[in-house]
């Protein structure tokens, strides 16, 4: 994909990589002569990850690069029936594979807990918001 065509969001191009994660990719590009980690844009070819591979591209640039297409998804869901919904991830595997309500183990502040889903949206960057905590795993 052309380098060009891939749109970034906001929130990526406001809070750049370090220098040190940079110099590390850096390294391993030298080393390698690969990328440490694939770029992925969504349907609409925003890059939903691969940043810093995205970044090192430009800045040896490259006009074309390959890409993976995919998507990420967040859940929204509640520790206890009509409580405070909160949000997590779900990892690469479990996307398209969880539904409103079903029960997944999720990482919290006071460790691994079960809640129940409301919603399964697809991932978008949120002004402000820090990093999502993964769902773990979808109870059978």
């Amino acid at each position: 994909m052309r380098l060009k065509d891939i749109k970034i969001y906001p929130c990526f191009r406001e809070t750049p990589p370090s220098e040190e994660k940079m110099a590390r990719k850096r390294q391993y590009l030298e080393e390698s002569g690969a990328f440490q980690s694939s770029v992925i844009v969504n349907g609409e070819n925003y890059l939903i990850d691969g940043f810093t591979s995205y970044l090192l591209a430009m800045e040896c640039g490259l006009t074309e690069m390959p890409v993976l297409h995919g998507k990420r998804q967040i859940i929204k869901a509640r520790h206890v029936l009509d409580g405070k919904l909160y949000a997590w991830e779900l990892p690469p595997h479990l996307t398209d594979q969880v539904f409103v309500g079903d029960r997944v183990l999720v990482h919290t502040q006071r460790g691994v807990r079960c809640v129940t889903v409301a919603a399964v949206e697809e991932w978008t960057p949120q002004e402000g918001a820090g990093p999502l905590r993964n769902v773990i795993r979808r109870k059978i």
